[in-house]
């Protein structure tokens, strides 16, 4: 019995050997490791994402009142819905995030265009000078262009002055201050665009332009016909991120108009309208109904553009 229990006391931490080489080896061969280096994003993303989107659902089902939440069941989705600042929010962010980005995407890709027939050195001087102002806080950069848009004394208006036009307020008229904080995104923007569609021009085959050429293709054939569906995977990218960042923009709207002028404000958009209900007016349940309405636009807007512009792209 004792020589037993003394074979059983021996084998037991050689067995624990090999199952932990069995199980070391294993994981080597099946290349398991790869969710220890992916762990810390899927627990951000869980924590700071999916817990607060589960979150921000209660929420909507309830209302701020002495300081405890109460159980109001659909009666912040009514309130949300029946508001005009709410449509008109709508109406202010898709205006806005359609004019930025297509308008933004198609100045950028006719800037690349012209930086990536320069030099070398020529293509980093300018690619760092658009960049610049990417790197440059928005709050910095509004307060630059609130000088800018000044009516007494702001650059803009001695410009147009110079061709007679007399001057305007362009932040405090209700039919120019959303197209001065979309005048203010497209220039102050697309330094990040122009470096990824030029690094996307690069990797474009010159055999595909010289065959062009054989075939007697002008340049503008060649550009339209070659590089710009050859980009198509960039495009894509930059159109679905810049469609979830811009329909999110709040900085700009609060630094240069809070919203206004007028009422329902003219540069009220979904994100300053969400800030205002939860900060200002303390309607927690409200904010939270409109955040969800905003995840669902964007989930649809990026759903469709995948659907649209996808595509199985190797060269």
């Amino acid at each position: 019995m004792a020589i037993a229990d003394s074979i059983a006391s021996r084998s037991a931490p050689a067995r624990r050997q090999g199952w932990w080489a069995r199980t070391a080896y294993a994981l080597r061969k099946s290349n398991k490791w790869g969710y220890v280096f992916i762990a810390p994003l899927l627990i951000d993303f869980a924590v700071f994402t999916v817990y607060l989107v589960i979150y921000a659902v209660r929420i909507s089902f309830q209302e701020l009142r002495a300081g405890q939440f109460e159980w109001v069941g659909l009666q912040n989705y009514r309130m949300v819905l029946a508001d005009e600042r709410t449509w008109n929010a709508l109406r202010v962010t898709v205006i806005y995030t359609i004019s930025v980005v297509v308008f933004g995407l198609l100045l950028a890709l006719i800037l690349a265009e012209l930086i990536f027939r320069c030099g070398e050195r020529a293509q980093v001087f300018f690619k760092s000078a658009f960049y610049l102002p990417g790197v440059v806080s928005t709050i910095v950069l509004s307060l630059v262009w609130y000088w800018i848009f000044n009516p007494f004394y702001g650059v803009l208006n001695a410009i147009i002055g110079l061709v007679g036009i007399p001057p305007q307020n362009w932040l405090g008229n209700p039919d120019l201050a959303l197209f001065s904080i979309i005048l203010m995104t497209i220039l102050g923007g697309g330094g990040g665009a122009i470096v990824l569609i030029t690094a996307a021009m690069g990797g474009i085959p010159t055999e595909l332009y010289d065959a062009a050429k054989i075939d007697g293709a002008s340049e503008w054939m060649r550009f339209w016909k070659v590089t710009l569906p050859l980009l198509r995977p960039t495009l894509l990218y930059l159109f679905v991120t810049g469609f979830i960042g811009h329909f999110q923009t709040f900085e700009q709207i609060y630094v240069m108009t809070s919203g206004g002028p007028g009422y329902p404000g003219a540069t009220e958009t979904v994100g300053f309208l969400i800030y205002d209900m939860a900060f200002r007016s303390l309607q927690i349940g409200g904010a939270a109904v409109l955040s969800l309405m905003l995840f669902v636009i964007i989930l649809i807007f990026s759903v469709t553009q995948f659907r649209i512009f996808v595509s199985e792209l190797e060269y």
